[in-house]
Formats: C-alpha cells, sequence, structure tokens
C-alpha cells in the first residue's frame, strides 16, 4: 500500500519507499476529489509512486476533505492555492512536474502562467479551456457571480456514462457518494471565465514543457480548445495528442492503459532531464 500522508494544510501527500527523484503535484477536476486517482485513472498515483515520484494533491474548495459549500470552489483561489502548495514542494530541491484533469486543467495552467519558475513539466488532460468571452460578456458574468453566487450555472451536468465508455467505470462513479452530483453554480463558473481569461492574456509568457491529451468523443470539455492551446504555447516542447474516440475520463476510459502509458512515459522522461 502506498504510503499517505496529509499536510496540516489539507495536501495529500503519497510517499515513495525510498528518496523520491521528483514530485507531481496532481489537481483534480470539478466534483470529484484527489484520492480518485488511486483506485480509478488506471492507479495513476500508485503507477508515479512506482517511478520514484512523490505525488502531492489538494481537493478544491467544497470537495473531497477541504472545506467549503459542495461544489462551489473560486477557481481564482484554486489557483493560489496550487502556487503556494507548488512554492512548498520547490524547498524540497527535486525536480517538480505537474498534472492536472478537467477544471484542475485549468487550475493547472492558470498556475503556470502565474509562476512558471522550477517546473519542469506540465500534463494537462481534457483540460477545461474555453473561448474567450468579449470584455463585456466576462464582465457581466462576474457581476451575476457576485451577486447571485449560488444559482445554478447554464451548464448541463454530465453523468458517468457520458465521462468513460467503461462500464465498470460508470458503475463506480454512480456509487461514489463522494462525488458531486449538483450544478456548478454562478460564482464557479465565473472565476473559470477569469482564470481562462488570465491564461490566454498570459500564454506569450509560457516557457514550460507541455503535454495536452484530449479525446475526440469528449462531450464535456472541447478537445479543439486543447488543440489550439498547445499550437499557441511559445516553446518546442509541447504535443497535443488526440484519442480518437475517448471521453473525458481518459484514463480509465477504452484504452486507458495506453494513455496511462503515454502520461507517465512523459513525466518520466522530463524527470531525467
Amino acid at each position: 500500500m502506498t504510503a499517505h500522508t496529509t499536510t496540516p494544510e489539507g495536501v495529500h501527500v503519497w510517499e515513495t519507499a525510498g528518496p523520491p527523484r521528483a514530485l507531481v503535484q496532481l489537481q483534480h477536476g470539478y466534483s470529484e476529489y484527489s484520492e480518485r486517482y488511486v483506485t480509478l485513472y488506471g492507479g495513476l498515483i500508485p503507477h508515479l509512486v512506482e517511478l520514484g515520484f512523490e505525488v502531492w494533491a489538494q481537493d478544491l474548495e467544497g470537495h473531497g476533505d477541504s472545506p467549503g459549500r459542495p461544489g462551489s470552489p473560486d477557481v481564482r483561489r484554486s489557483v493560489v492555492d496550487h502556487v503556494l502548495t507548488r512554492r512548498r514542494m520547490r524547498e524540497r530541491g527535486l525536480p517538480v512536474l505537474l498534472f492536472g484533469h478537467s477544471l484542475g486543467g485549468l487550475v493547472t495552467a492558470g498556475s503556470v502562467t502565474v509562476d512558471p519558475q522550477d517546473v519542469a513539466g506540465v500534463v494537462l488532460t481534457s483540460p477545461a479551456l474555453i473561448p474567450l468571452p468579449p470584455p463585456p460578456v466576462l464582465e457581466a458574468v462576474k457581476l451575476v457571480g457576485l451577486l447571485f453566487p449560488r444559482l445554478p450555472a447554464p451548464i448541463p451536468r454530465r453523468g458517468p456514462a457520458r465521462l468513460t465508455r467503461v462500464a465498470e467505470y460508470v458503475e463506480a462513479g454512480e456509487r461514489d457518494t463522494r462525488v458531486f452530483r449538483g450544478r456548478m453554480p454562478l460564482r464557479t463558473a465565473a472565476s473559470v471565465l477569469e482564470v481562462n481569461a488570465g491564461v490566454r492574456r498570459r500564454i506569450a509568457h509560457w516557457r514550460t514543457p507541455c503535454l495536452v491529451v484530449h479525446g475526440t468523443g469528449d462531450n464535456v470539455t472541447d478537445a479543439g480548445q486543447s488543440r489550439a492551446f498547445v499550437e499557441s504555447l511559445p516553446v518546442e516542447d509541447k504535443e497535443f495528442h488526440p484519442v480518437e474516440g475517448g471521453y473525458h475520463e481518459l484514463l480509465h476510459d477504452i484504452d486507458g492503459a495506453r494513455t496511462l502509458e503515454l502520461v507517465t512515459a512523459w513525466l518520466d522522461r522530463r524527470a531525467r532531464r
């Protein structure tokens, strides 16, 4: 069993048996929590630990073990928390790599654009990147989010059957009482737009190696936006990897083992540099 502790700040840490060779900061997606990546997502965390990576992960506000109204994170605050956690990780003096899925992918991208220091590489799977809205629309959504923070945003919920094509994982998602089932509130939706806009504004300063993996059958986030994001990165070490027909949760979708190998091999190579 992988050794698991939690810091006083509420950060989950999965430790290696011996001295780690690098650290990975993992950020989960909307409505879920960090520990799902132990038993689901192809067992990503145990695989990383076996490769010698110590894994750090913090549940979003109102998710998993984090306090707050369920399903209502302020994504701007999530970016700040991500940066602060990474700064503590840097104190270890080891390479630091990042992994973010879905909304966690947007948080991770926002974190890198705010503070890119000492990041050896970034992997984003199915990131929640969206087109940049006109400034008046962005300002209007921010205002509505302030006035009616708990009102559900006009965003459809996707059940487990729309996230993966593997029946056993659909059933696991339906049984999991820790997964948030409600609609995203306007508070969160407005902060998603703000963080996304910040990433777009600062993209010209991106200098970090990056792999983005996205399924072409994803109906939660947009593979086209992921492709455009990678194309806009001003770095040579970048890759967009489309998974033909893949759903949103690629690591436990059909061919999830292949995606897991792609992700872990990419992180392994960046840790060796």
